[in-house]
């Protein structure tokens, strides 16, 4: 009987150490390290994910300097505003080339600007100017841009626009301030 009380006569207050321990430990465990864990797997993510980007915007840099250098040089989206002045009457007979330097700048061809002067009679302020040009529509927009930054142009009266097989033609009437 001696032998069999030694076999099992481990003391109850060892049993409660060492559940102690397992419970600390698992404490432990659930409490520091499988969170630290899970924030680790995050962090990687996210680094992961930062090299990424960088690697990204690496690739991407020599295009985004490549379309801010193609901004910077295309034209001013502005209209030209410049103070209203007069077109003395010794240079009307230069309007009509002014006109075809403005035509030819905007891509457009000149067919013919015709000054009416039938309407310079006594002390008239603008003379009608009849224009007609060939071209494509984008030209034409440019030549109205190049055409209101002439100081000279009061207004833009008519505009008439006739499709032709070649190109469209477009027939303008302005009004040139003269003095």
């Amino acid at each position: 009987m001696d032998k069999q009380k030694q076999g099992i006569g481990i003391p109850k207050q060892s049993f409660i150490y060492i559940g102690m321990c397992l419970v600390g430990i698992a404490i432990f465990l659930l409490g520091g390290i499988l969170p630290a864990s899970r924030t680790l797997a995050e962090l990687d993510v996210q680094a992961v994910t930062a090299r990424y980007r960088f690697e990204e915007q690496k690739t991407l840099v020599p295009l985004h300097q490549t379309l801010k250098a193609i901004e910077s040089e295309k034209a001013s989206t502005t209209l030209p505003m410049p103070a209203k002045g007069k077109l003395p009457q010794a240079k009307i007979n230069t309007l009509p080339q002014n006109l075809s330097n403005a035509a030819k700048m905007s891509g457009l061809t000149l067919v013919s600007a015709v000054p009416n002067l039938k309407a310079l009679t006594g002390d008239a302020s603008f003379l009608p100017v009849n224009v007609v040009l060939r071209g494509n529509f984008a030209d034409f927009r440019k030549f109205l841009i190049t055409l209101g930054g002439l100081p000279y142009v009061e207004q833009v009266e008519e505009i008439a626009i006739q499709g032709k097989p070649d190109a469209k033609e477009y027939r303008i009437t302005l009004w040139v301030a003269i003095g």
